[in-house]
């Protein structure tokens, strides 16, 4: 495996392989955050590790410099004496401190880095300072989940990680969202999924390019990593054109910022040593060993050819090429140069070792020396198979499905305060008719003993046949909100069950764990089964009061498209989203989001396996049209009306025997018309149906 380059810190490149995520990924989601919040100037003397009130702020923008410096003590030292100083007011300098104290922590194996994340995160614990300091609010929830995937409690992690996509804005906080975006890339990348990782590390690149208030070292380092991820990420996804583009583009980015001056000499070398050691590996792979030659030598020979953690894969490349090129000699030669510093890379260490015997056999073999080469193969296997068990548990993680799963939880507890808002006026309603009930019986028994009374009864009579039939309607409204609720909770409640039966097939639970999620499985299916003939009863649905707010489609329908993919490979069947360009339209973003999963979702289940699904967005004139577009089974033309209707009858199977329920497709013309839209559907000329939406611009 090659290395995998995220960002580098006191001279050390941080080196990203997918076999030796859990370690690189402590320096990476620490070292890297850490870098590009802080950035400051050099002291001036040591007057100034005693501050005063007045030069806290001047203070916290020049502790980088010592940290950069290494003298972690000092460090400390000052970030003490600043704490009795801190107004309670102070929040972006409070963050500052914690985030800090964060980091170095990590170095000190007696200290517990939670303390410090946990004590940012109470500053937060009010939603009104939530929204008011947004930006240090982000920063705690991603320094928090940094810890718990150091501690490889990954769902954790993303429940973190998904309040921060929640809040970060791509436009307004380009800085914060492109952090965000890169650390799903990470998680991508170690999973195995490069070309999406290296679509990701793109689009952070594009976002950062927009955020503003970066100093030039900052801007630098995130830019050239990104670029740099981004071509590596392409080449482990076998894309060999692509990733020479990036590492191209990222050379001459380097080479730009160096001559423009603001980046330091050890910031520029250490990048140029990355670039050159990727591009070198690159022209390795395409077998052009002359240039492959030409960037490995360039690359170690940066600061006068010092032996350097950082260039442990570059010796361990240019051994290689020596090899393939019949120059033993100095392959042997150049190995060793890298054994001599291979233990200094404590992160890679077990990756690099991986790499070196397994370069050291091939020169072994070459030279006949099969014992010492079996030798080296038996250590190459020890080192990979301690590399698996270190690594295991982030190939578990479904970031799709987790996100998934936390945006269920949210809409839950929305339904939830809906749902006791209308039981408050449903109870009020049957305390009305039970009010109801004695003046009933004093006006029959008035219309008995006296014939005056016979106008006023009849009167009451028309009034109680007036209250019972608002009742009745209430009643029906009730069951009406009852069924939504079924709907909606259908689908989380069967992934509950799955992900039960699924723990169920493990064989490291015991039989009272396994007896737990056997009853959690059965009560799931139970209350599918009374969902489905809840779904079955033919209620309808009334429209829903929608709070309105500017919603960009593009992203939304780009999300949407994404998080249903994995519904999608059930059926080996792939979701393509096309876009015009951003758009955005004032709209109930839950809402809209609603359609277009029913939508896809019902594209998904009429379609046959490994047939695909097109979603294009189109910006016209006055409006914005979404079609989605299938090859399934179609739709007859005599129920081309009917399907928009409440409980039509014009249902039919799935073509994997899916049970409709004729529900979806009202409540999101319902959802389209109360947005002053329009939704419509047409025969696919290729087979199939193409539902169009149409919202008119603001």
């Amino acid at each position: 495996m090659k290395k995998y380059r995220f960002t580098y810190l006191e001279g050390v490149l941080i080196h990203f392989s997918s076999k030796s995520f859990v370690l690189s990924l402590l320096k990476i989601f620490f070292l890297f955050n850490f870098w590009i919040v802080f950035s400051g100037c050099n002291f001036q003397n040591e007057k100034e590790d005693d501050p005063t009130p007045a030069s806290v702020s001047e203070v916290m923008k020049k502790v980088d410099s010592v940290y950069m410096s290494g003298n972690l003590t000092r460090v400390n030292h000052i970030l003490d004496s600043l704490k009795p100083h801190f107004a309670p007011s102070d929040i972006e300098n409070l963050t500052e401190y914690y985030i800090y104290k964060t980091n170095i922590s990590l170095s000190d194996k007696k200290s517990n880095p939670n303390l410090y994340t946990d004590s940012l995160l109470s500053i937060f614990q009010q939603s009104h300072m939530q929204e008011k300091y947004k930006a240090q609010f982000i920063k705690a929830l991603m320094l928090k989940g940094d810890i718990l995937i150091l501690n490889k409690q990954y769902d954790a992690a993303l429940e973190f990680y998904f309040k921060t996509k929640s809040l970060a804005d791509k436009e307004k906080d380009p800085f914060n969202y492109s952090d965000f975006i890169a650390k799903m890339a990470q998680i991508y990348y170690t999973q195995g999924k490069f070309a999406l990782s290296a679509r990701y590390q793109k689009e952070a690149y594009e976002t950062v390019l927009n955020a503003k208030n970066l100093t030039p070292s900052t801007r630098f380092y995130i830019i050239q990593g990104c670029l740099n991820n981004a071509g590596f990420s392409y080449e482990q996804a076998h894309m060999l054109d692509s990733a020479l583009y990036f590492y191209l583009k990222n050379i001459n980015y380097i080479e730009k910022e160096g001559k423009a001056g603001p980046i330091g000499e050890k910031q520029y070398n250490n990048s140029k040593i990355v670039a050159l050691d990727n591009l070198g590996g690159l022209y390795l792979k395409k077998e052009d060993y002359p240039l492959a030659l030409k960037y490995l030598e360039q690359c170690i020979a940066i600061n006068n050819y010092s032996l350097s953690p950082v260039k442990i894969t570059a010796f361990l490349k240019l051994a290689k090429t020596y090899t393939r090129t019949g120059n033993i000699t100095k392959a042997d030669s150049i190995l060793n140069l890298a054994y001599r510093v291979i233990n200094k890379d404590s992160v890679n260490l077990y990756a690099n070792k991986v790499k070196f015997y397994q370069a050291k056999s091939d020169i072994l073999l070459v030279q006949k020396k099969y014992k010492e080469a079996i030798e080296n193969l038996q250590n190459y296997k020890l080192a990979s198979d301690t590399l698996n068990r270190i690594n295991n548990a982030v190939h578990k993680v479904d970031v799709a499905q987790k996100f998934q799963f936390l945006q269920n939880q949210e809409y839950l507890k929305y339904l939830e305060k809906t749902n006791e808002s209308k039981s408050l006026y449903l109870v009020g309603a049957l305390m009305f008719v039970c009010m109801l009930i004695p003046i009933i019986v004093l006006s029959l028994t008035n219309a008995r003993q006296a014939k005056r009374a016979q106008n006023a009864a009849t009167e009451h009579s028309k009034a109680l046949e007036e209250t019972m039939k608002n009742l009745e309607q209430r009643n029906k409204d009730y069951a009406k909100m009852m069924k939504v609720m079924a709907h909606d909770l259908k689908n989380p409640i069967g992934g509950i069950v799955g992900v039960a039966r699924l723990l169920l097939e493990e064989d490291h639970f015991s039989e009272e764990d396994k007896e737990m999620l056997s009853l959690i499985a059965s009560s799931g299916e139970n209350s599918i089964e009374m969902m489905n003939q809840l779904l079955n009863s033919g209620l309808a649905i009334e429209n829903e009061v929608t709070i309105k707010e500017d919603t960009d489609l593009n992203q939304l329908l780009h999300q949407c498209c994404e998080l249903l993919q994995y519904k999608a490979d059930e059926k080996q069947q792939k979701i393509m989203f096309t876009s015009s360009g951003p758009v955005s339209i004032l709209a109930g973003k839950e809402k809209i989001w609603r359609v277009f999963n029913n939508l896809i979702v019902n594209a998904i289940k009429f379609s046959p396996r490994q047939t695909v699904i097109n979603v294009v967005l189109e910006q016209l004139n006055k409006s914005v049209r979404i079609a989605v577009i299938d090859q399934g089974i179609g739709v007859p033309e005599k129920n081309k009306q009917k399907i928009f209707e409440m409980f039509t009858d014009a249902k039919r199977l799935g073509t994997a025997g899916e049970q409709p329920f004729g529900i979806g497709l009202s409540i999101s013309k319902q959802i389209i018309e109360s947005h002053g839209g329009k939704i419509w559907l047409e025969d696919n000329p290729k087979g199939g149906t193409i539902f169009y939406v149409e919202f008119p611009l603001v």
